[in-house]
């Protein structure tokens, strides 16, 4: 049973606090159920102090677009598919002129492998043609794409800005960090171990590299953060998968990245519906959680609507109430 309101525009929420309404309407799967649950004094607390006013967002807003702006590289893509030993081996190269410009170098190899499972079929689908699983088979493709790209030592620095959480994920390759993907989950009050615990809890299992790709936030006092990953199936290589990863700030939040992964490359071929999935988990029982459902405006949409992968911008906060 649904027990928490999805509050998805910032006005409503200010308007409820300043009322100070005492009660929420649950919003219940058994529309027989007319229940009313009280909000957390210590959950309308956090949000009259991290609420902020229209023009602050809009300045915010601005501030990430020029600086996402300012490290947007037009590259040429060669991405190089290789099995050998058991794994997909992944290369990819960028080359083009704006990575002298704004990286100072002439061209940028990463990569990266996935473990093939011994049971998996001896050909895959790879782009939507057959790739044979026989030692030291290849396929190369070669394509134009536009991404944002930064140093270790130059990160987006959220914190600076006013944003509660990071909005992105990055990918690394020896000190150069690539976007990845929009951060649409975050948990206030618990603890990496405790958010673990109840997703594993679904049946789901952790998982690492090679069975996922690794990844990054940046962080105002770790520099950079791992992420630990939770996922429906391990591998992710015989089926598509349901997966997030996970971050542990040194701001005592944990963000994740809710996500579909698609067969065989782990590509995300879906999100608002992975992030509403994970956040379903937290969202039956409101002695010990509260889940406010696209709540935070992280400015980081992806996508169009209705076409997936499409991220509409507002992470679901998950609030830990109770003992």
């Amino acid at each position: 049973m649904k027990t928490s309101v999805k509050f998805g525009i910032g006005a409503m929420l200010a308007a409820i606090l300043l009322l100070n309404l005492v009660f929420v309407p649950a919003v219940c799967a058994d529309s027989s159920t007319s229940d009313k649950v009280q909000m957390p004094k210590e959950l309308k607390q956090w949000m009259m102090e991290t609420q902020k006013d229209e023009e602050t967002k809009l300045w915010m807003k601005e501030q990430t677009e020029q600086w996402m702006q300012n490290h947007t590289l037009n590259v040429t893509s060669t991405k190089t598919y290789t099995y050998k030993d058991g794994l997909i081996e992944i290369k990819e190269t960028y080359t083009g002129r704006e990575l002298k410009k704004n990286l100072g170098i002439n061209k940028f190899e990463k990569m990266e492998k996935l473990k093939v499972p011994e049971n998996a079929e001896k050909a895959l689908s790879l782009n939507g043609e057959t790739f044979a699983l026989t030692e030291e088979n290849q396929r190369i493709t070669v394509t134009e794409k536009t991404v944002v790209m930064t140093t270790e030592t130059d990160p987006f620095e959220w914190w600076d800005i006013g944003y509660e959480y990071p909005q992105y994920t990055w990918s690394e390759y020896y000190g150069v960090y690539t976007r990845a993907d929009p951060i649409n989950l975050a948990w206030e009050g618990t603890n990496m171990s405790t958010i673990k615990g109840k997703i594993l809890d679904e049946g789901w299992v952790s998982v690492a590299y090679p069975y996922e790709h690794n990844q990054y936030v940046s962080d105002p006092q770790y520099d950079w953060v791992l992420d630990e990953g939770v996922a429906d199936d391990k591998t992710g290589l015989l089926t598509e998968r349901y997966h997030v990863r996970l971050f542990d700030l040194s701001t005592q939040d944990i963000v994740g990245n809710a996500h579909r992964d698609s067969l065989p490359l782990h590509e995300v071929i879906e999100l608002e519906t992975a992030e509403d999935l994970v956040a379903g988990f937290f969202d039956n029982d409101v002695s010990n959680w509260w889940v406010l459902y696209d709540y935070e405006e992280l400015d980081n949409e992806e996508g169009t609507p209705n076409q997936e992968p499409f991220c509409d911008g507002e992470a679901t906060c998950i609030f830990k109430v109770g003992s």
